[in-house]
């Protein structure tokens, strides 16, 4: 996780070196449910974290907006240690989505307060302020509303779980909806664990609805699909394919596999291709993390493939779609990396299509959905 921290007096700077320093002695790092932009970056590694002064700003030749615009595009959490408005006017440029935008904090310069501006829960704001407060004996200050009530919170939620939000206005219209004392249907393909909250109704259609699910199809009125992204697209290619031969490639797997495009969270495929355009392309547009392997890994992948001799003799292995597809389905699965994959499946066959090979592979053993035990606003 990257975090950016600036500010605009020495005593500013007093409070900003102490909360770099307390994240960064933090094991899993702060906002560890947010969204995570730093290539690489792994649960549990240590945050990278920057601190920053304004006049080095200055002196440098650059300005707050600049620095403004750089940190909404690579990190995944800005700190401005000063007045409120500075922040907002500062942010107020470049900000896009809930999905998109990084968490935004104000911390006063005496270190007193704590709070999250933007992104409180998709981005991990809230989280972030709670631990901001916790290493300055600061107060964080959360105004969300399902926060201040102890309500369930289908965004946070969805964070906690690393689903994929389908619809963001319906997402909206659910949090409306439990503000207002409606129950929300839900319903979910994969086991749950903890205590349903009280908000919700278990197999009980109502006006909103939350599904749980990896299935592709038509978005359906008052319903949101949350989506775990723990499915995996293997691709072999020709050189120099172009984007929309590989996007075509791997929309016809998707079909075949029967997913949302929005349940793939990496794209593999062998070393010879970690410079191909279009899959780097492909798997950027659709915000997937691209792995290639080693031929000899790809050949350690258990299972029975369809080989290719000429693919054998042009990348050192017969199968490279459905090897890579396994392998790092496998490697999700546990976390680390590993040959042998006994804890992946295929969806798929091989599938061709204008000099592009394709398969989808999911672990083996579904996720369990969480709830939090406690969903207090925590001081």
């Amino acid at each position: 996780m990257k975090i950016r921290l600036i500010s605009f007096t020495a005593q500013g700077e007093a409070a900003a070196l102490r909360l770099a320093g307390g994240f960064r002695r933090l094991s899993a790092g702060p906002g560890r449910h947010g969204r995570r932009r730093a290539s690489g970056d792994l649960p549990g590694a240590a945050p990278c974290v920057e601190a920053i002064r304004f006049c080095d700003l200055k002196e440098a030749g650059s300005s707050l907006s600049d620095f403004t615009r750089e940190s909404f595009l690579t990190a995944d959490a800005l700190i401005f240690v000063g007045a409120a408005g500075i922040a907002v006017r500062a942010s107020a440029p470049y900000l896009k989505s809930k999905k998109e935008d990084p968490a935004v904090l104000v911390v006063d310069e005496m270190g007193k307060y704590v709070i999250p501006i933007l992104s409180g829960h998709i981005g991990g704001a809230n989280e972030l302020a709670r631990e901001a407060a916790g290493i300055l004996g600061a107060l964080p200050v959360i105004t969300t509303a399902t926060d201040l009530r102890h309500a369930f919170a289908v965004d946070l939620f969805a964070v906690q779980n690393r689903l994929e939000m389908e619809d963001l206005e319906e997402a909206k219209r659910i949090s409306a909806a439990v503000l207002a004392g409606e129950r929300i249907g839900f319903f979910s393909d994969f086991p749950t664990e903890g205590e349903i909250p009280e908000e919700l109704s278990p197999g009980v259609w109502q006006a909103h609805n939350i599904c749980i699910t990896q299935r592709d199809g038509e978005r359906r009125p008052g319903l949101l699909k949350l989506i775990p992204r723990t499915a995996v697209l293997g691709m072999g290619c020709r050189r120099g394919i172009s984007l929309e031969a590989a996007r075509s490639g791997a929309v016809a797997a998707l079909k075949s596999s029967g997913l949302s495009r929005l349940s793939l969270c990496a794209l593999a495929s062998v070393e010879q291709k970690k410079e191909e355009a279009a899959l780097r392309e492909l798997a950027a547009a659709w915000r997937l993390e691209f792995t290639c392997f080693p031929a000899r890994e790809l050949a350690e992948a258990e299972g029975a493939f369809p080989e290719s001799e000429f693919v054998k003799k042009t990348v050192g292995v017969g199968n490279v779609c459905c090897r890579a597809a396994v392998l790092m389905a496998g490697r999700t699965a546990r976390g680390e990396g590993t040959s042998a994959c006994p804890g992946a499946r295929l969806l798929t066959g091989k599938i061709v299509s204008e000099g592009v090979t394709a398969a989808v592979a999911v672990p083996e053993e579904d996720p369990v959905i969480r709830f939090q035990a406690d969903r207090s606003c925590k001081a």
